[in-house]
């Protein structure tokens, strides 16, 4: 059963484990993303699983996913560990506009997105799962294990973050995921300066 239950979920979509991921944000909307650890590409794994592929046709599948993330000059290093998953070295650097939006690994698939609106507000969640294909994830051997931060020095409105320190002048926001069942990262600050002020406050 678990095979037909995780059709939809490993559809077309990467599912991290054993990462360290940091995002650091500035008050102006400066930003810098770095994702080291490994990329599980569902769908040639529940192949490989489920042997729907000849072994001589394994490789090939491997190379095409490695050459299409290759496109991206911001993996650093991609390595094949076998079984659809990807051990990668990813950095990011840039600024947010008003509207702008960051998302990684890309935007038909997400594990990250950073997201600035023009209220000033700059807000990341992490992408989850819901607890009945998280459940198949595991039934099947995959799962989603390691450690995300934040940090910054920006006024912060919201978060969910397992722990917070004091990191110099910065704090440090600090997401365990323990699992594929872990609550995703949600986290909401206000940049500096003069920002309209956000529809919800008029109510």
């Amino acid at each position: 059963m678990a095979f037909f239950a995780l059709a939809a979920l490993l559809a077309a979509c990467y599912l991290p484990n054993n990462f360290k991921a940091e995002v650091r944000l500035g008050r102006n909307g400066d930003f810098g993303l770095r994702y080291i650890g490994e990329l599980v590409w569902a769908p040639l794994y529940r192949d490989i699983q489920q042997h729907r592929l000849k072994a001589d046709e394994i490789p090939q599948k491997v190379a095409d996913i490695q050459q299409d993330l290759a496109r991206d000059p911001k993996f650093k290093t991609i390595e094949s560990l076998g079984d659809g998953r990807f051990k990668v070295d990813y950095e990011r650097e840039g600024h947010l506009n008003a509207t702008g939006l960051v998302t990684f690994v890309r935007r038909n698939a997400i594990i990250l997105a950073i997201h600035a609106t023009p209220d000033g507000r700059i807000t990341i969640d992490g992408n989850t799962l819901k607890p009945s294909d998280a459940q198949s994830a595991t039934t099947m051997g995959l799962d989603v294990k390691g450690e995300f931060r934040v940090v910054t020095d920006a006024v912060v409105l919201e978060h969910n973050a397992t722990t917070v320190k004091p990191f110099g002048r910065y704090l440090l926001y600090i997401w365990t995921i323990q699992n594929a069942f872990s609550p995703a990262p949600h986290f909401v600050m206000q940049r500096e300066g003069a920002w309209p002020v956000s529809p919800q406050e008029h109510q």
